[in-house]
């Protein structure tokens, strides 16, 4: 019996003292010391790559007194499908001066996006972020609809939006969780879980519109998931190459 008692009160004493395993959020990011914030074309050497990089590095702005084109996800589709016919290219390196400077114009709009945030995960060290595996974007799957799984085959496929190092901690301090605004998660080791709060929150997510043309192929861009990789990504994951990036601030819109 003592030896029950002390194995009891050990496990308890290493329980009480072992540490919290990690919540998988947002954080209240301090960039100090962090040598790509200076760097808005991130590592990308290539000239196409250094455009798009600072697209996605732009700073966080005061949305007071902005034009904010507020949308639905059809409204949002049928807007940009109108800007992919006004710009006439698959990449950003296949245009001529005419359209980037048309595309530059195109990616200043500050839209609001309402929708069901369904799905949510950090992204991998990208030339963005200088490569970075401790400073990554936040990828928000925005549906039309709310779900009760994670992607499976056959699911529709969401809008994109992302929120940037830059603009993290500004989220954060707003109030903004991906554990209670989301309904699955992604985790760092693959896997995918229910957040804390396990049910897809209507949203309006407000930011910069942006072409991430780095992600228009057939294996990306589709009205519908049709195959998963062998590491479990779902595939295409995004009904446009067009996107929120990065994103300014989140609206929590309720479950109803």
């Amino acid at each position: 019996m003592i030896e029950f008692r002390a194995t009891i009160l050990l496990t308890l004493l290493l329980a009480a003292f072992s540490p919290t395993p990690p919540v998988f959020e947002l954080r209240d990011v301090d960039l100090t010391g962090w040598d790509c914030l200076t760097e808005p074309e991130g590592s990308a050497r290539t000239e196409d790559g250094q455009e798009r990089n600072r697209q996605k590095n732009r700073p966080p702005l005061d949305l007071a007194g902005a034009k904010i084109a507020a949308l639905d996800t059809p409204a949002f589709l049928a807007h940009v499908a109108d800007y992919d016919r006004q710009i006439e290219a698959k990449r950003r390196r296949e245009m001529n001066p005419e359209q980037k400077t048309e595309l530059q114009e195109l990616e200043k709009e500050i839209v609001s996006l309402t929708g069901w945030l369904v799905f949510a995960y950090q992204g991998l060290p990208e030339t963005t972020n200088c490569k970075s595996d401790q400073f990554l974007d936040w990828h928000l799957e925005v549906f039309a609809a709310p779900v009760d799984h994670p992607p499976q085959i056959g699911d529709p496929t969401p809008i994109i939006c992302e929120i940037t190092p830059r603009t993290e901690g500004l989220l954060y301090r707003s109030g903004v969780r991906i554990q209670d605004l989301a309904a699955f998660l992604r985790l760092p080791d693959n896997s995918v879980k229910a957040t804390r709060g396990g049910k897809a929150h209507k949203v309006r997510v407000t930011g910069f519109l942006m072409w991430d043309d780095d992600h228009g192929g057939a294996n990306d861009v589709g009205t519908t998931v049709r195959r998963f990789s062998p590491n479990g990504y779902h595939n295409p994951w995004r009904s446009t190459t067009w996107e929120i990036h990065p994103v300014l601030k989140v609206e929590d819109l309720g479950t109803e």
